[in-house]
């Protein structure tokens, strides 16, 4: 024969309401935590392509730079 504990315990209701309230606040908690890292990284990300632009137009104004000055030709090359 075989004897199966189990506890006579009636479940108590404040608990319940507690275990939901804090379930729901710990999934607000996290959509906001996930949220924040979400816009960082978007920020983050919209930094460096303005960085990049901002190499881009730089190197185009040095290489018009370069191409307005006159170059010093070699007598020798013509020869």
């Amino acid at each position: 024969m075989h004897y199966v504990a189990k506890a006579n315990i009636t479940p108590y209701e404040e608990f319940k309401t507690e275990k939901h309230s804090m379930k729901k606040w710990a999934k607000l908690k996290f959509i906001g935590a996930l949220t924040k890292f979400h816009y960082r990284r978007v920020e983050g990300n919209d930094d460096k392509l303005r960085r990049a632009k901002s190499d881009k137009s730089r190197s185009k104004k040095t290489l018009i730079g370069l191409s307005i000055m006159p170059r010093a030709q070699s007598n020798s090359s013509t020869k």
